[in-house]
């Protein structure tokens, strides 16, 4: 008996190159999707998550001068 594995490499086996190929973003988008559901089930369900802060701020998007902000805008006409 045959694992899904080899009977999908046997599928892609008989596909010409040029389907294979169309195929290709499909099978990504369903390997990232199936990876997700993984992550999701097996989380850590702690705070933050590891990609949370990833990115660097600039002086106007942290919230630790959102006082500035305020102070700076409010009261202005609406536009």
């Amino acid at each position: 008996m045959s694992t899904p594995r080899e009977e999908m490499h046997a599928l892609i086996d008989t596909l010409s190159d040029s389907a294979a190929a169309d195929l290709l973003p499909e099978l990504r988008l369903l390997k990232l999707q199936s990876e997700a559901r993984v992550e999701r089930a097996h989380g850590s369900g702690s705070w933050p998550p590891s990609w949370f802060g990833a990115v660097a701020g600039s002086r106007p998007d942290l919230s630790e001068h959102i006082d500035d902000i305020l102070r700076a805008e409010f009261g202005r006409d609406a536009k």
